[in-house]
């Protein structure tokens, strides 16, 4: 049996064929362009039906297809009429259209009842509130909409012709119900919403059904090839870095770091969401959330292009420099609000800040701190979320961040947490193949396909070297975000 799955994104698709006993037999990946429409961003999703099309072609001449499944970004939904033809294009989540709208039933409804059904704070990036900006300033396209569709789903309804949305993608609209698992009548009533708009939920790694016969045709996919659910992306990556249990994370260390925390009881205190958390099902039973810093890799990335720029000793490469040249920490701190505070803060107007710098600082002193601070920062995350019952044991740590041997051991020494990392940076698709290869019975439990698809490359573990050091610091760093506010 061979899976293939695809990984769709805003701008990128990565396309990848896994063998069952988890060999890599195909991997390509094609960009998607933007389109803008009334003044917000949109995708433009015949350009990216075409680009999927193409790479599952390609990918259908390697090797006999058994299965595919879809991750794909969240919150963003077509609208289709009762002839399934396209009236509105999806606009992405940074779209500010449906603010308005956001804080009318923010009052309407209130906050703690909307959070405690549906694990998510009233904010314009949720498909609900979009599609009531749609109802209010669109009237005429509202009125044609038959069908809402996810980006998931709907290429899910593409390939299959059936209407499927697992519980976490579902969770993404804003009006799921996420201990009944399904989408709340109570909450759509009271919108003025009708049910029927969305497709029905149902668990991640479900079988949905074969590809349709034309479309199997024009893919060149084998008759009886079949659609497993997918879900979201980040999801998708936290199963590929192997977290199925209770206590684990995926820590995804790209631009934006984000932590997938995973646990059992889903809090229903509205001060967990008004911290930016949200409530998320998870497999099985289980529940995740969100732990972000908008700017991680990012601002390692300024540091080295705009303010050494690119000076890399007398090393070949200036990554090189910066991680074989290390020295003790310092009293050099960083805040790493370069494009406002996540969580907890949620402040859009935070600010980043180096302190105690000194003459005798050096590039490698602020360096070292950047790694320093990005870690304080999730250890305040960490504790926050341990104050509603969230206690993480261990982090699998994915993106470009994990090939950082320097900044691993300085998270773990900081966390006090054994981090590992991955053979492969494409813990999404690695996700869905575990889920394909379960639904198709080649394993018995996500936990038996782990052992063949998910793969570790290190472990960092937790030294008693800096700890000191690091405890003094942690305290100074905890009272920053609060000293600067005052002069932001």
């Amino acid at each position: 049996m061979n899976f293939l799955t695809l990984d769709v994104g805003s701008t990128c698709c990565k396309c990848q064929v896994f063998s069952q006993d988890g060999a890599i037999l195909f991997y390509r990946t094609a960009e998607c362009a933007l389109s803008r429409e009334d003044g917000g961003a949109s995708v433009d999703i015949r350009a990216l039906w075409s680009v999927i099309r193409d790479l599952v072609r390609a990918a259908s001449e390697t090797a006999e297809i058994t299965s595919v499944a879809v991750a794909s970004f969240g919150e963003s939904f077509v609208l289709l009429d009762e002839n399934d033809e396209l009236i509105a294009y999806p606009m992405l989540y940074t779209d500010p259209r449906g603010e308005e709208q956001a804080e009318q039933v923010a009052k309407t409804l209130g906050k703690q009842k909307i959070f405690s059904v549906t694990g998510t704070v009233p904010h314009a990036m949720y498909s609900v509130y979009k599609l009531l900006w749609w109802k209010q300033n669109r009237p005429e396209i509202y009125r044609k909409a038959d069908k809402l569709l996810l980006i998931c789903d709907y290429i899910g309804y593409l390939l299959t012709g059936k209407r499927v949305i697992d519980y976490s993608l579902a969770a993404r609209t804003g009006v799921f119900d996420i201990r009944g698992k399904c989408f709340s009548e109570e909450l759509l009533s009271a919108l003025g919403i009708d049910r029927k708009l969305f497709s029905a939920p149902m668990p991640t790694g479900s079988v949905v059904g074969d590809i349709l016969p034309s479309v199997a045709k024009e893919l060149g996919l084998p008759e009886g090839c079949r659609l497993i659910l997918g879900s979201h992306d980040q999801i998708c990556a936290t199963l590929g870095a192997g977290v199925f249990q209770a206590g684990q994370a995926a820590d995804g260390m790209g631009t934006v770091e984000c932590i997938t925390a995973v646990f059992e009881n889903a809090p229903a205190d509205l001060r967990f969401g008004e911290m930016g958390y949200c409530v998320v099902p998870f497999l099985r039973d289980l529940y995740c959330t969100y732990i972000f810093n908008y700017t991680s890799n990012a601002v390692v990335n300024w540091f080295r292009s705009d303010i050494l720029h690119g000076y890399k000793g007398e090393e070949e490469k200036q990554f090189a420099y910066l991680e074989g040249h290390d020295r003790p920490p310092t009293e050099v701190l960083l805040l790493p609000y370069f494009a406002g505070a996540a969580t907890p803060y949620q402040d859009a107007d935070a600010k980043g800040a180096f302190l105690n710098l000194t003459k005798d600082t050096t590039d490698l002193d602020m360096h070292r701190a950047i790694l320093e601070g990005t870690s304080f920062e999730m250890k305040v995350n960490l504790e926050t979320a341990a104050q509603f019952g969230i206690r993480v044991q261990a982090i699998t740590a994915t993106g470009g961040g994990a090939n950082s041997d320097l900044w691993l051991h300085i998270k773990s020494d900081i966390l006090g947490l054994p981090v590992r990392t991955l053979r492969s940076s494409e813990g999404g698709l690695c996700g869905l193949a575990v889920l394909s290869a379960v639904a198709a019975g080649a394993y018995d439990s996500p936990e038996a396909a782990r052992a063949v698809f998910v793969r570790y490359k290190k472990e960092y573990v937790p030294q008693t070297d800096y700890a000191q050091i690091y405890s003094q610091k942690y305290q100074k760093y905890k009272k920053l975000y609060h000293i600067l506010k005052e002069i932001n």
